[in-house]
Order: structure tokens, then C-alpha cells, then sequence
């Protein structure tokens, strides 16, 4: 839990100064800490289309895109979901989270923030399993090569 700590006070001093429009810790609802990570709610003041989310994390702070996921169903652009994680050679472990609600637009960052490598490739690999089984994807990246990053 103290390195969860560590990985956590690393984050906010750094990250959501690359990115105030989608981190903002004035609006930031308090962590949820469990066993191996930390979860961190940002909503965000002025909802953001889908892929301008996704151009933000992989421009302005160069995550690793491993989705863009539309649901079965789907009306227009609801539902629709991303994820994009930290590249771990950088020595940052932590992947965000949006999702489109009714009108089509994010509102919301999840952060999850891991305290082991082995975590996060798992959750990584559980992520995409998970919206493999509702929908299809737009992109997405295979297992085989989230693993080269990890290695």
C-alpha cells in the first residue's frame, strides 16, 4: 500500500498537468484504494467527443492505445469506449478509461493506477477480453502485443 501511495503522489504531481482538460484535480472524486491499484474518477467540466479523448492521451501524453470499442446496439455514438495505457518503460504504470454516454460524448476519466507490471499487463489483457465478448472494435491492440511492451 506505501508504494501504491508512492505510484499515486508520482501521478498526480506529474500527469494532470500534461493533461488539464481531462485531469482535473478540482473535480477529482476521492481514490478508491484496493489491494493492487487505485481507482480515480475525473469528471470532466465540459464533455469531450470520443476521439478527441483519444488524440489527447496518445498526443499529449503518449499513451499506448489498446481500444476504441463500439457495442452491439449502439445508437450513434453511445456506449462507445476506449482504453489507453502508459507505455511501462517509462516507469509509470497506469491505464485511463472513457466511455461515451446517451449524447455521445465523454464525461467522465477512470485512472487506474497498478503498483506491479504483472498487475496491469493482467488487467490490460481482462480489459480487452471483457469488450471482445459485447461489441467490436474500431482497434484494438492483440496480446501478443501488449506483451512486447512489458518486455
Amino acid at each position: 500500500m506505501i508504494m501504491l501511495r508512492h505510484f499515486l503522489n508520482d501521478f498526480m504531481s506529474f500527469i494532470p498537468l500534461q493533461l488539464p482538460q481531462l485531469l482535473d484535480i478540482t473535480t477529482m472524486e476521492e481514490p478508491q484504494f484496493y489491494g493492487d491499484y487505485v481507482l480515480l474518477t475525473f469528471p470532466l467540466r465540459d464533455p469531450y467527443d470520443l476521439e478527441e479523448v483519444m488524440d489527447m492521451l496518445e498526443d499529449d501524453i503518449e499513451l499506448i492505445l489498446l481500444y476504441h470499442h463500439i457495442p452491439f446496439g449502439a445508437n450513434s455514438k453511445s456506449g462507445h469506449s476506449t482504453c489507453a495505457y502508459s507505455n511501462p518503460a517509462f516507469g509509470q504504470m497506469f491505464k485511463m478509461n472513457a466511455k461515451t454516454d446517451n449524447t455521445g460524448m465523454v464525461n467522465c476519466v477512470i485512472v487506474t493506477i497498478y503498483d506491479s507490471l504483472e498487475m496491469m499487463y493482467g488487467d490490460l489483457c481482462l480489459d480487452l477480453q471483457l469488450h471482445s465478448n459485447n461489441g467490436m472494435f474500431k482497434y484494438k491492440k492483440g496480446k501478443d502485443e501488449i506483451l512486447l511492451d512489458f518486455l
